[in-house]
């Protein structure tokens, strides 16, 4: 079992990879206001759906790190694991943003399983 302060420590690093990755990327811009440019992107590039992922993801963060400091992580635990499994999913849209947040689904694991 990890110590919650050192799973705390995993959270906030795995979200600054996550919001570095999405949102100080090179991102893609239209210039229509198509629903579906939302999720388009250029190679090496996030989409508006990627950015906005990203900045969510320091919201659940801070559920996360609460839960984690008052220790009672439990009751979010299939919440977290919902959360991952959908990032995971989503990540698939975009192999350059994929490929670089995977620490940031290793330590999510770690934070869920130990």
């Amino acid at each position: 079992m990890l110590n919650n302060y050192f799973k705390i420590i995993l959270s906030i690093l795995s979200t600054f990879n996550i919001y570095y990755i999405t949102n100080h990327t090179d991102r893609t811009i239209h210039n229509s206001n198509n629903i579906i440019n939302f999720f388009i992107h250029s190679s090496g590039q996030v989409c508006p759906f990627g950015v906005f992922c990203g900045k969510i993801m320091v919201f659940l963060a801070l559920v996360q790190v609460y839960y984690l400091y008052i220790n009672n992580y439990h009751r979010i635990r299939k919440y977290n694991i919902i959360c991952l499994i959908l990032g995971v999913i989503f990540s698939f849209m975009n192999s350059f943003v994929q490929i670089n947040i995977i620490p940031a689904f290793i330590m999510q694991l770690l934070i869920i399983f130990f």
